[in-house]
Parts: structure tokens; sequence; C-alpha cells
């Protein structure tokens, strides 16, 4: 029988899906209304930071105020020389707004239709109309804390790749192959391709979570290598367990010390390993590992091994238990002093989250 996290998963998907068949009906009109406010322009702030011919477009959502986590991203950014524009699906409080100028170019808020590519589309949209048009543009949200490791070379890694269109994650589904949807970098030759242009004009936004990963996430790459542009991954999750296996006894051990776990038999199967073994323990090790990345991700299973052998800085904020037991796998590898701590506005905000969830 499939685990109840499982079960739980399909059943909102299923949900998603008929809650979808009517929002057919209602999401155009949202849509042209949308369109109405973003042509005559969003409300905006006016951050004190130059604009650069980098550009670092954050999607924030944050009504209950502007995390300082976020607040560390555009200055840690800024200070690569990109310029913060921030888009926020929600009101910016008036007691964040000057918070937010120290630390951005430009801000702009918009109504919450269309989660993060809504977000995008009417970012890019801002920037169209205001004759800015970057060499180079990051497009990320505040769905991960980033950087949680602060000497993480991910933006010199994007910069040097020769893909026109970078994230972090390529993931594999079948015949597909698509981007993670929560950071990219786009140089110049995608910025001015027609089917850049075209992909964003063709959006049709909603807010059905289902729909949003389907026309947003997957339809993104889908378009961009169908218009003939390279999207390439910087960390590469599914390699994970050809890498483990070059590593010593005590790496594995440490490995599934820190490792994050949804399904019972296998946080026993782990329990027992980390007991110790006979002469066969590494090989149950890595058949162990093997097992686990046949239906997980690498990054939130086995995060100590993520962060060692590939530098993975993020960590997703989302209370989906793998999310949790992956952030509290994470922290106890760095109250023990063997990853490296999160700068500290980062860390106050994971351990508050995971001592509420």
């Amino acid at each position: 029988m499939p685990p109840v996290w499982k079960i739980r998963r399909e059943f909102e998907r299923l949900g998603q899906q008929l809650q979808g068949m009517g929002e057919l009906l209602s999401d155009p009109a949202k849509q042209r209304k949308l369109d109405r406010a973003v042509s005559v322009g969003l409300p905006l702030i006016d951050g004190k930071l130059p604009v650069s011919d980098k550009v670092a477009l954050v999607l924030m959502y944050q009504p209950s105020g502007v995390q300082d986590s976020t607040l560390a991203t555009c200055s840690w950014l800024a200070a690569d020389g990109y310029a913060p524009f921030v888009v926020s699906n929600a009101p910016i409080l008036p007691q964040d707004r000057a918070r937010l100028s120290e630390v951005v170019w430009r801000a702009v808020e918009r109504p919450n239709f269309g989660y993060d590519f809504g977000g995008y589309r009417d970012g890019l949209t801002c920037l169209s109309q205001w004759g800015v048009a970057p060499e180079e543009l990051l497009i990320l949200n505040d769905s991960n804390w980033f950087p949680v490791l602060p000497a993480t070379d991910l933006l010199a890694r994007l910069s040097a790749h020769p893909a026109e269109i970078v994230g972090t994650i390529l993931r594999s589904r079948g015949s597909e192959a698509f981007l993670e949807s929560y950071f990219y970098r786009l140089d110049w030759r995608a910025l001015m391709h027609p089917g850049f242009a075209a992909f964003w004009a063709d959006l049709r936004l909603t807010s059905n979570k289902y729909h949003v990963i389907r026309r947003g996430e997957r339809g993104f790459s889908a378009a961009m290598q169908a218009a003939g542009l390279q999207v390439a991954g910087i960390y590469d999750s599914a390699a994970l367990a050809g890498q483990i296996a070059e590593q010593d006894d005590a790496f594995l051990h440490l490995t599934l010390k820190y490792a994050a776990y949804v399904d019972g038999p296998l946080l026993v199967e782990r329990n027992r390993l980390l007991e110790g073994g006979g002469h066969d323990w590494r090989s149950e090790v890595l058949t162990h590992i093997d097992r686990v990345l046949d239906n997980r991700l690498g990054y939130s299973s086995f995060p100590y091994a993520m962060v060692r052998l590939t530098g993975y800085p993020m960590l997703k904020k989302s209370l989906e238990p793998i999310s949790r037991s992956w952030r509290l796998a994470h922290l106890a590898a760095v109250e023990a002093g063997d990853l490296p701590a999160p700068p500290a506005a980062m860390l106050a905000e994971i351990r508050a989250r995971d001592a509420r969830s």
C-alpha cells in the first residue's frame, strides 16, 4: 500500500484538477482585470540602489511583513552587482517600505493572482514599460531561504554557464526536462528571443497550483527548448547517489545521520544502519540511498551530502513534511558543526518556522 503522504498528495492533486474546471471560466476575467491594472502602472516604490545591466527580479508574498531574510537576499544580490527589483504579490506594509527601499532598485505591488508566474510576467512587463533591457536577469521567488551557504559560488557558476537559461535543478520526468521555477538566470540572448516574449504573452494565468506547475514551471522550460534555447541546471541531484558512493564510510555515516524521511519503513532502516553492521554495511547503505532516491529528490533527502558534494545553497520554506524534515536535518548538521551556519537572519527564521510547525 502506498504511504499516507502519497495518497494525500494524489487526493490534493485531484481536488485541484476538479477546482480548475470552474476556474476555466473565472480566470480569463481575472486576467483581463489584472492586465488593465498593469497597463496603467503598478504601485511603485523607488529604492535607493541604482539600476544595472544585471537585474534580479525577486518575487515575494509576505502579507504579514517583509522578512529580514528577504532584505538580506536583496543586499547579497546587490553586493554582486545586481539591481534588486521586488515584485510583491501582497501590499507592502507601511513600516516595511523604508526598510525595503534601502536594499532595492524598485519594488511594485500586484494582486496575488497567478502565483509566482503571474508575478514574473508582470515584473517583466514593468521592465519593458520602463525601457529597461538588462544584459542578464535573475528571476527568483521567496519560497526558499537563499543563500543558506554564505560562501556559495552559485552566481559565478550561473554567469559562467554557456546556456541561455540556467537554473538550480533540471528535473526529468519521462522524456520531459524542466527547471525548478524558484531560480532562473537568463542572458540577453534569451531575453531578446521571440520565443521568450511569446511564452509570456500567451501565458494563461491561474491561481490553481496544478495548472501553475504545468503551464508555468513545466511549460516555460518546454517552450524555451522548443524555441531552440538551451536550458540547464547547475546542481545534478540525480547524480548524487553516484557521488556519495565515491566517499568513505565516515561520509556515508554522516549522510545517513542528517538524512530526511517521511516514509516510516525507510526511517527504521536508516536507524538500523546507523547502529552499524557487518562487512556488508557499506553495500547496504548504498542500496538504501538508491531506494530513497527512487522516489525522492537528493537535495531534500540527503542535505548533508548535497551541500558537501555540490554546494546546493537553498532551503525550502514549505511546510510539507519532507521540507520540514529536510530543514530539521540541515539544522541538526549546523548545530553539530558539520555544515556551515546560514546567515543570522535566515537561521532565526528557519528555527522559528519549525518551532511553530
